[in-house]
């Protein structure tokens, strides 16, 4: 595959200073921003700093499966295949979030928690969705929970001259990147992606059982449900589910295989651990 230089090697030493520590990538899709990231993280890790990937592409996920935000930290220098087991990861039900923007930012908020105190460098992946008002209006509020040290705004335009509006005047370092001729993923090729991520991380399952009376449960994205009971009514089989444990921390995606009133039998990766299921996030997502 040909290689894109984004930005030269010389422009690279801005992230070894010590004052930078968030970066925050925004751009819009087939704009560059994994390819930077991947090559931002492996000039750090080279550099002998700590870097972490904090991963809000829902639909086009490095951390974790789509549909979830998660972080991981490097422990080698990033592949050709860019993919990285999640510390932490947040449910969302969707992988665009325009379909649940209160639980795209709910997630935010999560794993930007779970990253404070860390050393070192945290990079952050955002998704492409900067199409109308909501999208750019949600990429502003992204920036103030997340409060970067510099923003990388990657355009093939003008496209991100509102952010930049925002950004004048306050503490925020940002720097706007002009992108033109880089290859484009047509839809087919991005659902691609989703489907073999989603076979990779259940690749090996096992079954499991809950009694919806003896956990907790969440159900997200069903816009006709006005009573909680209104679930039992929809066929949840192939329907992506998220298993927490008792402080709200998702543990583990799964698919629901089968439902009997009350009970449902789950399909979920061989290696986790049933006794730390406490509750269950229900979404509308249908597994293919």
């Amino acid at each position: 595959m040909e290689k894109f230089e984004i930005l030269k090697k010389e422009e690279f030493e801005i992230f070894l200073k010590n004052g930078i520590k968030k970066i925050l990538f925004i751009g819009g899709s087939d704009t560059g921003k994994t390819t930077l990231i991947k090559d931002i993280a492996n000039f750090l890790f080279e550099n002998n700093k700590d870097v972490f990937i904090f991963d809000c592409d829902i639909g086009q996920s490095h951390i974790g499966p789509p549909t979830t935000i998660g972080y991981a930290k490097l422990k080698e220098k990033i592949g050709d295949d860019f993919y990285l087991k999640p510390e932490k990861f947040y449910f969302t039900g969707t992988v665009s979030p325009s379909f649940s923007i209160i639980n795209f930012l709910t997630g935010v908020i999560k794993i930007n928690k779970y990253l404070e105190g860390k050393r070192g460098k945290i990079l952050i992946d955002t998704t492409g969705y900067i199409k109308d008002k909501t999208a750019i209006s949600l990429k502003i509020n992204k920036i103030e929970i997340i409060q970067p040290d510099l923003v990388i705004l990657l355009e093939k335009e003008n496209e991100l001259e509102e952010i930049v509006e925002f950004l004048k005047f306050t503490k925020i370092i940002y720097k706007r990147i002009t992108v033109k001729d880089l290859p484009i993923k047509n839809m087919e090729e991005r659902a691609n992606y989703r489907k073999m991520r989603f076979s990779q991380y259940f690749e090996n399952t096992k079954e499991i059982i809950l009694e919806l009376d003896k956990i907790s449960i969440k159900i997200i994205n069903f816009k006709n449900i006005s009573k909680f009971n209104e679930i039992f009514n929809f066929d949840l089989k192939r329907v992506l589910c998220s298993l927490k444990n008792e402080f709200f921390e998702d543990i583990s995606l799964g698919i629901i295989k089968q439902q009997e009133n009350r009970k449902l039998i789950i399909l979920v990766p061989e290696e986790i651990d049933i006794k730390k299921i406490k509750g269950i996030t229900i979404s509308n997502f249908l597994f293919d």
